[in-house]
């Protein structure tokens, strides 16, 4: 075998091992590799002509030497007469746009280091975070760490500063996230026991901006399942440890995701279409059979979340086009500057205080009494029932608000009523509806906020509950789909509400629930449809009213850019 520059040393080595001592003789710097750890390392991926770099001897003094100890001069010769010429490095003189782009260059300067440093660059190339680059100074060209890099999947590029500098710049990559609970103690820590307010704006605001591939750890008394549901549409990955009767450790880790453009198919447009209740399963199943819709989207995922959280995660997270949201979780969004637009309000009749005592017809009857409501006591729920205790003349210390441990579900509330666990609860629809059926009228209706709302604001109607949202790329991109949406979206209301029977035996069955359990619920149920710019103030009031009792931490500030 002749010994040429392109040979790799381990090779070599391998073949002709009495090679080794004649390279520690040509130069000390070889005496390295007698160091096992550093030979099945360098010499894996170094060539006879790196370590003439190395050793800055001459490529062809170099290669005469080791042909001549084998016996394979002659051969040499044959092939290379005028010996071998050192194959010029290949330096790009353009900078990468990588190099250009970087959020931060971490320097390690190695020129006067004598120890074995290859492993250390390595561990550093690989703890790289996203649009950081590792810039390695060194005396000579570190050849075989370029190569083990370059076959790591390593982006390089080099700049020869003179004939003892050259710099090795080296961007971070994607890494293989299917371990990354071995590196989670890695993760940055919000411990959230102690905080005041309430803390899911900052840690949806962290989950937001944090890159793919990286994590954080929430430490909470309880397990937050309603922050685990909208981060996981997020494209998030959880890990829960309990680590005592009050300590649980919750790691999220945010998957690298696959960037599809949509494709156009036969003049449709490809919509991504999601709601936060079952309410409006009929008002979509209307929209499904919709021919002037229809020839123009293609429905490439409908989605219907029983966890609000779940939804608003998809909305956060870009993957949503169209979504039928509570106002004011959107606004809430919005005021993130996400980049959304409330095009119409979509209402129905919702909250409805249900009971199974038949004494229980108003607030006075409840007074002392244990009054269940959804969520936690930062939510909507509790912030408007607040406001119309103190709009009607009652103290809302004289009642007991109990919330579910350590979140009220609608489906808990309703199972508990039914059950006679408890005499009162607020629900929203279908579940209010849902619990009538269920316990065969002994669950019923004692008051519906409507009512009350409309006492106290005569002129504004039922509480503007929810809303059609758009992300932004759509409206820009395809006005006139949006637009034949919204006017489709007010012909199927405006069906159903004339043909409640029909609409029933049309979406009960992806509804899950008997038909006439979707009966009652519809004929409880009255869709009303207003375009956004008509009810600015009305929503604008009504977001007030919820900031005045705490929800949302602070004042939303100016709301019409996301209904215009």
């Amino acid at each position: 075998m002749v010994i040429t520059a392109s040979t790799k040393v381990k090779e070599m080595l391998e073949k002709y091992p009495e090679l080794r001592e004649e390279l520690i003789k040509i130069s000390p710097k070889f005496q390295k590799l007698n160091n096992k750890f550093i030979y099945n390392t360098v010499a894996r991926w170094a060539t006879v002509g790196d370590i003439a770099r190395i050793g800055k001897i001459s490529i062809c003094e170099l290669l005469h030497t080791l042909n001549s100890k084998i016996g394979m001069e002659k051969e040499l010769m044959k092939i290379a007469p005028d010996c071998i010429k050192e194959e010029e490095l290949k330096i790009s003189k353009e900078k990468p746009d990588w190099l250009e782009d970087a959020r931060e260059i971490i320097v390690e300067d190695v020129r006067e280091r004598e120890d074995f440093f290859f492993v250390e660059i390595m561990q550093r190339v690989k703890s790289l975070h996203r649009g950081e680059v590792l810039k390695i100074v060194n005396s000579f060209f570190p050849a075989p760490l370029v190569n083990l890099l370059k076959e790591e999947g390593y982006q390089i590029y080099i700049e020869e500063k003179g004939p003892e500098e050259y710099e090795v710049y080296v961007k971070w990559k994607k890494k293989d996230f299917e371990n990354w609970l071995d590196r989670k103690e890695e993760f940055e820590v919000m411990d959230v026991r102690g905080w005041r307010k309430d803390p899911f704006s900052a840690i949806i605001k962290k989950a937001h901006d944090l890159p793919e591939g990286e994590g954080f750890k929430i430490i909470q008394y309880f397990v937050p399942r309603p922050l685990i549901n909208m981060l996981e549409p997020m494209g998030f990955e959880v890990h829960i440890e309990k680590k005592g009767p009050l300590e649980n450790h919750v790691y999220f880790f945010k998957k690298p995701q696959e960037k599809k453009k949509k494709k156009i198919e036969e003049g449709r447009i490809p919509l991504v279409i999601q709601s936060a209740t079952p309410v409006v399963y009929p008002l979509i199943m209307r929209l499904l059979q919709s021919d002037r819709l229809m020839r123009k989207i293609k429905i490439e995922e409908l989605k219907i979340w029983r966890e609000t959280e779940k939804h608003l995660g998809w909305i956060v997270n870009k993957k949503a086009d169209i979504s039928f949201s509570a106002v004011a979780a959107v606004a809430k969004l919005f005021m993130k500057e996400l980049d959304i637009k409330m095009k119409a309000i979509v209402l129905w009749d919702n909250f409805f205080m249900m009971t199974n005592n038949p004494e229980i017809r108003s607030f006075d009857d409840l007074k002392g009494k244990e009054i269940y409501l959804p969520l936690i006591n930062t939510a909507p729920p509790y912030a408007v029932t607040l406001f119309i205790l103190r709009q009607l003349g009652y103290d809302p210390g004289d009642f007991r608000f109990k919330f579910g441990h350590p979140f009220g579900r609608p489906d808990e509330i309703k199972d508990m009523l039914i059950k006679g666990k408890i005499e009162a609860g607020l629900l929203r629809e279908p579940e209010a509806s849902f619990a009538i059926f269920e316990s065969r009228g002994k669950v019923r209706e004692a008051f519906a906020y409507r009512d009350l709302w409309k006492k106290i604001f005569p002129e504004q109607g039922n509480l503007p509950n929810a809303g059609v949202v758009f992300k932004g790329e759509v409206l820009r991109e395809y006005p006139s789909i949006v637009e034949l949406f919204l006017e489709e979206t007010l012909d199927a209301i405006n069906w159903i509400n004339a043909h409640r029977e029909e609409a029933a035996a049309m979406s009960y069955e992806l509804m899950g629930i008997p038909e006439e359990e979707v009966k009652l619920f519809l004929s409880r149920v009255h869709y009303d449809f207003k375009p956004s710019e008509e009810v600015i103030d009305e929503i604008t009031n009504y977001i007030n009213v919820l900031n005045r009792e705490g929800y949302g931490g602070k004042p939303f500030g100016d709301l019409k850019d996301l209904f215009m």
